[in-house]
């Protein structure tokens, strides 16, 4: 019996020294192996190289400096004016808007160029309460869209009262850009019988003045006004309400000179025209309580 646990015991001790080598022998093996630290190159002969600069993926890559060409995103926003001098703008008139109480539509256009491209097309955003009761008095947020339906501007105008000649609180109007950035403002200028406005930029500045005629009356057919300089010494341009043949309606022409190349003043002549039309020319059969209370 001793002698066949003293057998037993042997074999144990001869399958744990068998286990302990086999396992020093794979760690060995594994950790001999070779740590790659940088990629493998071809080298002249065939071999695989080690090199500290990685060979070139072999696909092919376009350099567009290579063809000389400027690659330009598409003109929107308020590139679109970048070559106008003229600018019309008429309003969308339907069935609905003559029978119910609408918020008012507007097509922009450039005169210059062939068949009167439209350029912009805006919509009004107003409450019923103050179309109902303020008439074109009324505040309202007008935003232009261009071909890409990307709002390129927007018209912010407060409750006002100044379209006649004794009036309290004058009209202003805030044009800004996207994305929340103040381009200027226009603002009402008391001058007695003399219908005259500021043209400002962000910083109060005084660009330019418009003028237009003198009359007791709150609205007009047609109606031409005048674009100076900021002293008021040089006409450069125009507003004119007038009756188009082709539109069987009326419409308003902004006339600029050439020399304007700031996109952003012309937003603010643009900006300009609106209030104009809302004062003195908006299109409506309703009579309302206090459209004209001065």
């Amino acid at each position: 019996m001793d002698n066949l646990n003293a057998y037993n015991n042997a074999s144990y001790e001869q399958m744990e020294g068998f286990e302990s080598n086999h396992n020093m022998t794979a760690t060995e093996s594994v950790y001999s192996q070779r740590v790659i630290t940088s990629q493998p190159l071809s080298g002249s002969n065939g071999s695989l190289e080690s090199s500290g600069n990685r060979r070139a993926i072999p696909i092919s890559v376009i350099n567009r400096d290579n063809f000389g060409t400027t690659f330009q995103s598409p003109i929107n926003g308020l590139d679109l004016m970048r070559n106008a001098d003229q600018l019309i703008i008429q309003q969308n008139c339907d069935v609905t808007d003559l029978i119910a109480d609408t918020e008012n539509r507007y097509t922009v256009k450039v005169a210059a160029r062939e068949s009167a491209e439209a350029i912009y097309y805006a919509t009004e955003s107003s409450t019923s309460c103050h179309r109902m009761c303020f008439g074109s008095g009324r505040a309202f947020n007008m935003r232009l869209y261009d071909g890409s339906d990307q709002e390129a501007m927007s018209f912010k105008r407060r409750l006002g009262c100044g379209y006649c000649t004794f009036c309290f609180h004058l009209q202003k109007m805030e044009v800004w850009v996207p994305p929340g950035e103040l381009v200027g403002t226009i603002s009402q200028r008391w001058r007695g019988l003399q219908t005259s406005f500021e043209v400002c930029n962000r910083h109060e500045e005084v660009l330019y003045i418009i003028e237009g005629p003198r009359s007791f009356a709150c609205f007009h057919k047609a109606g031409i006004f005048q674009i100076y300089t900021c002293d008021g010494a040089t006409q450069i341009g125009t507003i004119v309400h007038q009756w188009d043949t082709v539109s069987g309606g009326y419409q308003l022409l902004l006339q600029m000179p050439s020399s304007i190349t700031d996109n952003r003043h012309k937003a603010l002549l643009l900006g300009s025209a609106f209030l104009l039309e809302y004062m003195f020319f908006e299109s409506t059969q309703k009579k309302t309580n206090l459209g004209c209370f001065c």
